[in-house]
């Protein structure tokens, strides 16, 4: 009871973008928005999800550090439809870790297209205006990802 009870807390304050974008920090953000965002894909998924939150940061379109882009309003749809961020999936999670380590520290080879964004056309009503403006660079599991046309 008292793993869990910390675990949320954690969690709970991982999700607080007010507090500074430590080394740590950044890694747990990271990594808690490739869970959040592809649990259900593969290892491939889960990295494109975290590229495309590195793109951002490297965007001058977007904030500066991985938990300002992650938390900045209504850019990830689990930042504001999920109040329980905590993962509960272990493999998923400890997964979503080794990836967001591995793009921060450049242990891993990029796929590199560019993308900025990405949805997963199964699960949206009505299709963005933005993903018919956007360039579709890849397609990885259910998720097709863009980056702007340029």
């Amino acid at each position: 009871m008292l793993k869990k009870l910390i675990s949320t807390s954690l969690f709970a304050v991982l999700s607080t973008s007010a507090l500074a974008c430590t080394d740590e920090k950044a890694i747990e953000t990271l990594a808690l928005n490739m869970y959040h965002e592809a649990r259900g894909e593969s290892y491939g998924g889960l990295q494109m999800v975290g590229e495309v939150t590195l793109n951002r940061v490297e965007s001058s379109r977007y904030p500066d550090t991985i938990c300002e882009v992650v938390y900045q309003r209504k850019q990830f749809s689990w930042t504001h439809s999920v109040k329980d961020h905590t993962p509960y999936e272990t493999d998923k999670w400890e997964e979503s870790l080794e990836i967001a380590e591995a793009l921060i520290e450049g242990d891993i080879e990029y796929f590199d297209n560019g993308a900025t964004h990405f949805l997963n056309p199964n699960k949206v009503k009505k299709m963005p205006r933005w993903a018919r403006q956007f360039e579709v660079v890849g397609k990885v599991g259910n998720h097709v990802f863009y980056k702007y046309d340029s």
